[in-house]
């Protein structure tokens, strides 16, 4: 096996041949639209619709990319895993080996914890999302076996971030036509730092005090509808992106499948992610292409 290439630079590494460190692609490898999701065989059978396939490449670091046409516009598929990191380092290094404007679409999946989330329907974060991190300096005097500063709040739930209001719309509209009105709702994501102790999900090996989140995150943000991991990154990235250059600029939007009823303590059934992965995923295909740049 040849030996891996040195990299160019340790502030934005690249190998000669202008490939990124994470996701592994380099200049005219990704479209201007991009679909992403969090698991790589969501990726694959999304990618069943497409017209052809072009690139299609697994990263040593985890991602997937997937590159062709889709009723003959270009598109990428990129699968990231998990968390906001894998979200920071996806659209940081894409960002910077496309030219031009992007659009980008997430499809993942999420908790319910509003009123009107239920397992098995769609939710658009067409009011943006907010971020949810564990405010570590709350618990820092339990470093010297002392309570924790109870002065500060143990989680720091951020202001919203909105999302592309034009692409939220068309992603609506595409997602009410494949899979009906009764299917999609629309409000605000919460985008959290850990699957579980930002989640609010009680472990009992560990005490994160977070007993009461899930209602301070509905006191703060009373329409948000869902909880996930990668939402807020892409649309806070996205504007950060756009104050910087209109030419190269990002609009991005995001949906998730509703997997998890945390009021209920439901979860969805095999089959019905396997329905929903296939016609919410033409959906989001169907709304990426009807968008002009």
């Amino acid at each position: 096996m040849a030996p891996a290439s040195r990299m160019s630079s340790a502030n934005f590494p690249l190998d000669p041949e202008g490939h990124t460190y994470h996701v592994g692609v380099k200049m005219g490898r990704v479209a201007n639209r991009i679909l992403t999701v969090g698991d790589p065989e969501r990726a694959h059978r999304i990618a069943k619709s497409l017209d052809s396939k072009d690139f299609v490449f697994t990263s040593k670091r985890g991602f997937t990319t997937i590159t062709g046409a889709y009723k003959g516009v270009p598109v990428s598929i990129v699968a990231i895993g998990m968390g906001t990191p894998m979200a920071d380092m996806m659209v940081r290094e894409i960002r910077a080996t496309v030219e031009g404007p992007i659009q980008l679409i997430r499809f993942g999946s999420c908790g319910g914890i509003g009123t009107r989330s239920q397992v098995g329907l769609i939710a658009v974060a067409k009011d943006g999302a907010a971020s949810v991190t564990r405010n570590n300096d709350f618990f820092a005097p339990m470093y010297a076996g002392n309570a924790p500063d109870e002065s500060l709040s143990p989680y720091v739930i951020s202001e919203a971030c909105p999302a592309d209001k034009e692409i939220s719309e068309a992603l609506v509209d595409a997602l009410r036509k494949r899979i009906g009105d009764d299917s999609v709702i629309t409000g605000m994501n919460a985008t959290a730092d850990s699957f579980y102790s930002s989640q609010g999900r009680l472990d009992p090996g560990f005490n994160d005090y977070n007993q009461d989140l899930i209602e301070a995150i509905r006191k703060r943000h009373p329409n948000c509808e869902t909880l996930e991991m990668e939402s807020f990154t892409l649309l806070h990235l996205a504007r950060c992106a756009s104050f910087v250059s209109k030419e190269n600029s990002i609009r991005a939007a995001a949906c998730a499948m509703i997997f998890a009823d945390r009021k209920a303590n439901d979860f969805i059934a095999p089959e019905t992610v396997e329905r929903l992965e296939n016609d919410a995923g033409l959906a989001v295909l169907d709304a990426l292409v009807a968008c002009p740049f």
